[in-house]
């Protein structure tokens, strides 16, 4: 079952109630990546399928009632559970995910609609129903989403379809005031919470501040809570975002032809032959993989492991490094990153 709901107020607040029945669960906390919500699968073992990680990311998964079987995989559709796992565990942007759904079908597996209520760390909020679309809103003042699709809402019945407890939530946040806090997101949640299927975990993200509350069979008086550590670690040492990297996608992925295009672009900007297979790359500052240009060619890699750097901002010559300026004026988000490193 499930309700989800994002708040952007003062802060954005990110609430989430897990209503399951017959399933094993556990909570895994890894405060330098996230608090993640996994689920025992017979065939795949624990999976993170719900939760919030130090990005600023959330996903909330609702199954969507009544079944859709426009949902069930036919070709080669993403699953939806994948696109999830993949804005939890920082794999993809919400925007990246986004795009995704824009251009390709999105399914679920077979004889049951999962829904996705994804949000990330500016208040955005992605709701996709695979087989029926995605709606994008863009730092809404709130939304809900519980059992039913938006896009059928109340024309199919089903017992377990939520709408009561929509209601009762938009009810509760219309009008809310702008210091709307943790607190008041446990109010709503406690309203919404099952016996039914019972409300096993009710989490509420306090985007702005990296913090995760929650408690456990709504034992409301038992609130636990964890600061979410940022780990910049998938900034590299210029500032550019490794995990939007084409040379790290193409690894992650292993996609053939993302590392052919990357290589050839490549060999272009730096004049020197690099070869596909020479594509394979972890993050210039995790251990593992690198490629041959990262870990042999890169100036800026180079100069701040000699001068043991973490990257960039942490040295005094930042503004006035003439390498740094060339990479800077082709990747502006490169000088946002390190400018927020630096703060």
């Amino acid at each position: 079952m499930c309700t989800s709901i994002t708040v952007n107020k003062n802060k954005t607040i990110v609430g989430f109630n897990l209503d399951i029945l017959d399933m094993e669960w556990r909570i895994r906390n890894d405060d330098r990546k996230g608090i993640y919500i996994e689920i025992n699968d017979a065939k795949e073992g624990w999976m993170p399928l719900f939760g919030a990680n130090c990005r600023g990311d959330f996903v909330g998964m609702p199954t969507c009632w009544p079944f859709d079987q426009r949902s069930n995989p036919t070709a080669d559709e993403e699953n939806i559970i994948n696109l999830d796992i993949d804005l939890l565990l920082q794999k993809k942007t919400l925007q990246e995910i986004r795009k995704h759904v824009e251009n390709n079908p999105v399914c679920s597996v077979a004889g049951l609609t999962f829904m996705g209520a994804l949000s990330d760390k500016e208040g955005n909020v992605l709701h996709i129903v695979p087989g029926q679309g995605f709606i994008y809103y863009e730092r809404p003042e709130y939304t809900v989403l519980t059992n039913f699709s938006p896009f059928k809402k109340d024309s199919e019945r089903h017992p377990w379809m939520g709408l009561d407890r929509y209601e009762k939530a938009e009810r509760m946040l219309k009008g809310v005031k702008d210091d709307f806090d943790v607190q008041d997101c446990f109010e709503i949640l406690k309203a919404v919470s099952q016996e039914a299927c019972p409300t096993e975990v009710s989490m509420v993200f306090d985007v702005s501040e990296r913090t995760v509350y929650w408690c456990e069979k709504r034992n409301w008086e038992q609130i636990r809570k964890v600061i979410l550590k940022e780990d910049h670690r998938n900034i590299g040492y210029c500032g550019i975002d490794c995990f939007r990297c084409d040379a790290y996608l193409a690894t992650a992925n292993d996609d053939d032809a993302l590392r052919e295009k990357t290589a050839k672009l490549w060999s272009e900007l730096n004049q020197t032959e690099i070869l596909p297979e020479q594509i394979n790359c972890q993050g210039c500052r995790f251990e593992g993989k690198k490629t041959f240009f990262c870990d042999q060619l890169c100036e800026i890699r180079k100069c701040a492991v000699k001068n043991e750097k973490d990257t960039c901002a942490s040295c005094a010559k930042m503004s006035e490094c003439g390498v740094l300026s060339k990479i800077i004026a082709n990747n502006p988000e490169a000088k946002r990153n390190l400018d927020e490193i630096k703060r």
